[in-house]
């Protein structure tokens, strides 16, 4: 009996330490970290349409992703049938979800991992992250995850383009007698940011969009996209869309591209 009693009061203090621990984690510490230590596999947000034709319809070759996005995550760990834990009970769910992380982030694992077989089997074996990611930024990363869904902006705010309006652009590109490239951009997307280092950085890119284009970048997360592009855009970052002068679209292309690639994009809807 006391040795019964005993265990029971090792668990006890076991949840204890692990639940004072939960407090201190933090979500908006924790999208920092995701993006430092996670964000070179794990993508931002990609919505379930274009996801679903991306690995339904294209073999993921339309996105061509190594690792859940990180909504994919959410929803896996969180709310889907194979959930960690029992989502009656958040906050017992979200001490077994920590535990559950960093164990699979230290030893992982793909026969027990809750990503369905379906999606799994496009994905890159997943590395150990020990030494590399400490227990504290875990508890982090998991308030990051577990929050996620309950977090994530459902509005957006109206376009306040900086400087200069919509119509005083389509006026500038008219009189310049030049295009519209408008990306669709975020500042939490990896692609983004590595598209602007190796692409959009260069001299030959910048030339050619200089001689065509009146270029306009537009972070979604914060300004609605003008133009009525809202309704074309398909939630993954980053995505280009060229119009005429007069603002009228003519094409979008979502995704990073490479130099040759993007140049000839830029080429393509130039008459």
């Amino acid at each position: 009996m006391g040795g019964l009693m005993s265990v029971r009061i090792s668990i006890f203090i076991s949840l204890l330490v692990l639940f004072s621990s939960t407090l201190s984690a933090d979500y908006e510490t924790g999208k920092k970290i995701f993006k430092q230590k996670c964000a070179s596999c794990h993508t931002g947000y990609i919505s379930g349409k274009v996801l679903e034709e991306n690995f339904y319809k294209k073999d993921n070759k339309l996105l061509k992703l190594k690792a859940p996005t990180v909504n994919m995550l959410s929803y896996f760990l969180v709310t889907s049938s194979s959930r960690i834990g029992d989502k009656n009970d958040p906050d017992m769910q979200r001490i077994e979800l920590e535990e559950f992380i960093k164990d699979y982030l230290y030893q992982p694992y793909r026969n027990n991992s809750v990503i369905r077989e379906e999606f799994l089997k496009y994905f890159d074996k997943k590395e150990s992250m020990k030494g590399r990611v400490s227990e504290a930024e875990i508890s982090n990363i998991t308030d990051y995850i577990f929050e996620y869904k309950k977090r994530r902006k459902k509005t957006i705010q109206k376009a306040e383009l900086k400087n200069l309006s919509i119509n005083d652009l389509i006026n500038k590109a008219k009189k310049e007698h030049k295009y519209l490239l408008i990306e669709a951009m975020s500042t939490t997307c990896y692609y983004c940011e590595k598209m602007k280092k190796e692409v959009l950085s260069l001299e030959i890119v910048k030339k050619a969009i200089e001689k065509d284009y009146i270029f306009i970048q537009i972070d979604v997360d914060k300004t609605k996209l003008p133009l009525g592009l809202d309704k074309k855009y398909k939630n993954f970052t980053p995505t280009f869309f060229i119009l005429n002068s007069n603002g009228k679209f003519l094409n979008d292309y979502p995704g990073a591209w490479g130099v040759q690639d993007f140049l000839a994009i830029l080429k393509e809807d130039l008459k």
